[in-house]
């Protein structure tokens, strides 16, 4: 994103115009960031790792595509978001199943498709995939997801391998999974995993978590396993306001040093860092209103287009598609949902009139995905601008797609 004779364009297309023409709200993607990014975990990795975006970060079937034509392996938290990756065209040997409550069904499915990994996540869960497999009489590859009890300071909602963490296994349960492992025919483990959460600048916090695992590693191997990948998870994160970014090259530097004489694989499950600044959200100033002190821009996308800033109290820069001669003013910007808490920007300097269109930043990420149908409200249209071409690749929803289930 950039701006060119006053104007907001992406990939050198004003978004003034396709705000004119596509409307609002309105999700906007730029396929040459969603390379870049990619690229900068790419042409650090070596030739036998993997990377394996994050689908929840953002599971549109047309950037699932893009990324699976880039190399792209990808890490799935659901069967949906398995069934999203097939229908995509992913190469089902770069496909890693993650999540706590994985049901039967799903179970079947990741086995029956020949996924890569599905990663454990509990004793549980470990005899569930033991059973389902002898009923197919087929094996499975599968990670043992370790909690290496590493606070990475960030948001407690995104903090994923704290010891009190819904995720992962204790060294009790590795043990315990590792000898029973070891005795069945058709559950292999063949890879150690982490992941301890999101926005994260430090990459030592991810180092110190390799250490974690890489020892554990070695103790299966120990025990009769053959260990082929080293699961480091993602969690690297993006420029929001004034964080600092996470950078993978500092982090495959510290995984290279670590690991040297160690024929481990690497995976990385990268999302935010991938799609976050890659897309913006569109939305028009509908009233400029004064209360209590206070001046709102009203504006026509609320928390069911963007939870972020409600849920997480999250920051999202908010920018003019013009620059024009006019006087700034101090404004909350608050949606149309009719909840107190439908404020997406506060106490933001902005030079705006009534039907003018802003953009919020930095929404590739945990934006549309989460979005929902509160209030009735429909989901926004979605775009890919891949250099002069401007694609559909979700379109605004109807009445009739909101009831339709319903009917």
């Amino acid at each position: 994103m950039k701006e060119i004779e006053g104007q907001l364009c992406i990939e050198n297309i004003p978004v003034i115009n396709l705000a004119r023409e596509y409307g609002s709200p309105l999700f906007i993607y730029s396929a040459e960031l969603i390379k870049n990014n990619f690229e900068k975990y790419q042409n650090e990795l070596g030739s036998n790792d993997l990377i394996c975006y994050a689908v929840k970060a953002n599971s549109n079937l047309h950037i699932l595509r893009l990324l699976s034509e880039l190399g792209s392996g990808f890490d799935v938290v659901s069967g949906n978001e398995l069934k999203r990756c097939l229908t995509a065209g992913a190469d089902k040997n770069k496909i890693v199943f993650s999540g706590v409550a994985k049901s039967n069904e799903e179970i079947i499915l990741a086995i029956e498709s020949d996924i890569l990994s599905i990663n454990i996540e509990s004793y549980g869960e470990f005899e569930r995939i033991a059973k389902i497999s002898e009923q197919l009489n087929k094996s499975v590859n599968c990670a043992l997801r370790v909690n290496p009890d590493i606070a990475i300071g960030s948001h407690k909602y995104i903090e994923t391998g704290s010891k009190t963490s819904k995720f992962g296994l204790d060294s009790e349960a590795v043990n315990k999974i590792s000898d029973e492992a070891r005795e069945n025919k058709l559950v292999n483990i063949t890879s150690v995993a982490c992941h301890i959460g999101s926005q994260i600048s430090d990459e030592n916090l991810i180092l110190k978590s390799l250490d974690v695992i890489s020892e554990i590693a070695n103790n299966l191997s120990l025990n009769g396993h053959f260990i082929k990948f080293l699961d480091i998870g993602g969690g690297l994160g993006i420029q929001y306001k004034d964080e600092e970014e996470g950078d993978p090259g500092i982090l495959m530097a510290g995984v290279k040093n670590r690991l040297e004489g160690k024929e481990y694989k690497i995976i990385l499950e990268p999302g935010r860092s991938i799609i976050g600044s890659a897309g913006i959200l569109v939305t028009r100033i509908e009233y400029i209103k004064n209360a209590g002190g206070k001046k709102f821009a009203i504006i026509d996308a609320g928390m069911n287009d963007l939870i972020r800033p409600s849920l997480y109290e999250a920051w999202h820069e908010v920018k003019e598609l013009e620059n024009r001669e006019i006087s700034s003013d101090t404004y909350d910007l608050a949606g149309p949902v009719c909840e107190t808490g439908d404020i997406l920007a506060k106490d933001r300097n902005l030079k705006i009139l009534p039907n003018d269109f802003v953009a919020f930043m930095d929404v590739g990420a945990y934006g549309s995905v989460m979005s929902s149908n509160y209030n009735s409200r429909l989901k926004p249209m979605e775009l890919l601008v891949r250099g002069g071409e401007i694609e559909v690749i979700r379109r605004k929803e109807t009445f009739e797609d909101l009831i339709a289930l319903e009917s």
